[in-house]
């Protein structure tokens, strides 16, 4: 990490520098190093692997490449490590990360797919920074003022990231078309990186055409990213009765402009890693690319055990009670992150395994990532479910007692009920939650049903007053669970209403389902998400698995995880049976079935049988 401390130390930045290591050259300021500082000093020293030889095996042959002929292929300067640049950089992408995680409410298929096309971007953008990086970066001026570009590139992520809502109808697409144009000056920024690279590799024949061919994709995809900008929908004022538009109005709008940003990120990914694959003279051979990957694998992790620790705070704000099944939610949720971390790292391998196989298994980190956010995030959510299925189990419990009461006078009835409400919500409502439409919402219902007890007589012939207290008590309830669901910071995604629609009495069956559609919802993403987990740990470890593993339990090992992930993956099945799934979500169960899959993937990853003995 310090080395280019160390190298400023003995050179003046210069303004330009090159990214080759050749004995004599002075453009940038880098001359030779020693293997110790960096690997691959020169293209006879390939069969070195990050300083330290490769273990023997008398079937291998050391990194033979074709292609590095002493005249015909450049010698890339590389880092043993990340340098402090790159990590500053990774501190942008998690304060990012972060913000977006905690602005983002997951609630439904809408900001599901915005939350992945969000993390899509971002992970893309960083990827692409970081395979120029780990392939020709070389301290200079230039090369710093680049850098400076990406942080703002990042800082852009963070101005749209709470206005994010792409499938939704927006007022402005202003923030949109500044963001296209951020995507194309970070695409413009990097073809002159790649640009300046060429200039000092250019008498190097073999290096010319996949650099072309990558400023080109570059470029291409910078010019896509700009040309988008107009497509976004122009703001249109609303019309007054004589079709005369209204001052500082603007009719929402829906646009699927944003889809192409996907493809063209995607698309430019796979072509510049693709030609890396094919001409591998640019390829990641010698680079600290594994390092990269592993820590922002690391990151990512650490991001989840932030939103779960976020999610106990939520619960502790609440001044709940913690009963056996929530602590048990807890401890499962923070054990699925060490299982994950087990998983992955106990099958990192530092050592190079294949330029075709480094390049692949780095790409496959994309969804890799993407699910771990997803399985991270749902999991903390349904921490918070767990304390709310104690919390309204505890709250229908004692209204129900209270409608089994035989009150005299409609009073009290209705103190009853009121000091229940209290008693299990608004009293306990955390500071920054703004109940008082609820709480005027559960006085009127209150006042409602007064005003029509007395009305009723022993029959229950007055159908009228009836339908006066059960639509009080309708509201009542609604209101009171909403305001437990708004003090455990979760919400239902606001039901679209044609225009002049009146509003309709809040229905206390409808507010249920529809915060059980939510979490419904989160365990049918957190199961996928947590299969296809194991089931792309496994890829990836299949893709590093060194030559000496290469046998039966090896692979029986990698298989038995792949099983594993698939069978969580199947678990979604049982949405198909609504009572089955409504058993399952009332239980403590969802949290722990994911731990306990991942515990039994860490074990047999681990486990070893007994030899046999040769007699």
């Amino acid at each position: 990490m310090g080395h280019e401390e160390h190298h400023h130390e003995e050179k003046p930045l210069t303004f330009f520098a090159s990214p080759l290591v050749e004995p004599g050259h002075e453009h940038g300021g880098h001359e030779k190093h020693a293997p110790e500082s960096h690997t691959y000093a020169s293209a006879h020293s390939s069969d070195i692997e990050e300083g330290k030889p490769k273990a023997a095996d008398p079937n291998h042959v050391p990194f033979q490449n074709s292609d590095c002929e002493v005249h015909d292929s450049p010698a890339f300067h590389r880092h043993a490590e990340a340098t402090t640049a790159e990590l500053f950089y990774d501190l942008f992408f998690v304060a990012n990360l972060t913000t977006f995680t905690s602005n983002l409410e997951i609630n439904d298929r809408d900001s599901l797919t915005a939350y992945i096309g969000f993390f899509a971007l971002l992970w893309l953008t960083w990827y692409q920074v970081s395979l120029y990086d780990v392939r020709f970066s070389a301290d200079s001026v230039f090369e710093r003022i680049a850098k400076g570009i990406h942080f703002g590139v990042m800082v852009g992520f963070a101005v749209i990231g709470p206005q994010w809502k792409p499938s939704q109808e927006v007022d402005d697409y202003k923030i949109y078309k500044a963001f296209g144009l951020i995507l194309m000056v970070s695409r413009i920024t990097l073809a002159l990186q790649y640009s300046l690279t060429l200039f000092y590799s250019k008498k190097y024949k073999k290096t010319v055409l996949p650099l072309l061919l990558v400023i080109g994709s570059t470029l291409t995809a910078a010019i896509l990213y700009g040309a988008l900008t107009p497509a976004f929908p122009k703001t249109k004022p609303m019309l007054d009765e004589d079709g005369q538009p209204i001052p500082d109005t603007a009719i929402g709008q829906k646009s699927s402009v944003y889809i192409a940003w996907y493809v063209i990120a995607i698309m430019e990914t796979i072509l510049t890693v693709g030609v890396s694959m094919v001409m591998r003279v640019i390829s990641f051979k010698g680079t600290h690319m594994v390092q990269r990957m592993s820590l922002l694998t690391l990151i990512i992790l650490g991001e989840g055990i932030i939103v779960v620790c976020k999610s106990i705070s939520k619960i502790v704000k609440n001044e709940y009670l913690w009963t056996a099944p929530v602590v048990g939610q807890v401890i499962a949720s923070i054990l699925i992150i060490y299982f994950l971390y087990m998983s992955y790292f106990d099958r990192l391998h530092e050592e190079h395994f294949g330029s075709i196989k480094q390049q692949l298994w780095s790409f496959l980190h994309f969804p890799l990532h993407t699910v771990f956010v997803l399985v991270l995030q749902g999991v903390s959510i349904l921490v918070i479910w767990r304390q709310a299925v104690e919390a309204i189990d505890g709250l229908l419990t004692d209204v129900n007692f209270v409608l089994d009461q035989n009150f005299t006078t409609a009073e009290e009835y209705v103190v009853a009920l009121n000091e229940t409400v209290w008693g299990h919500v608004f009293y306990y409502v955390p500071k920054g939650v703004d109940a008082t439409k609820e709480i005027k919402a559960v006085d009127d219902a209150l006042y409602s049903i007064v005003d029509a007890f007395n009305y009723i007589d022993e029959e229950g012939t007055n159908q009228t007053a009836v339908a006066q207290i059960t639509d009080g008590a309708n509201e009542l309830l609604s209101a009171t669970f909403k305001t437990l669901f708004d003090s455990l910071s979760v919400s239902v995604p606001k039901p679209k209403k044609k225009a002049g629609e009146p509003a309709k009495a809040a229905n206390f069956q409808d507010v249920a389902n529809g915060y059980y559609a939510v979490f419904h919802l989160v365990v049918y993403y957190v199961f996928i998400a947590g299969g296809l987990a194991l089931l792309l740990n496994a890829i990836l470890g299949l893709l590093s698995l060194p030559s000496h593993k290469r046998n039966l339990s090896g692979y029986l090992r990698l298989a038995i995880n792949a099983a594993a992930g698939v069978s969580l993956c199947l678990v979604t099945l049982i949405q198909y049976n609504e009572n089955n799934l409504a058993s399952y979500m009332a239980s403590a169960w969802m949290i722990p079935t994911v731990c306990i899959v991942m515990f039994i993937c860490v074990i047999v990853n681990h486990v070893r049988l007994p030899k046999r003995k040769v007699h």
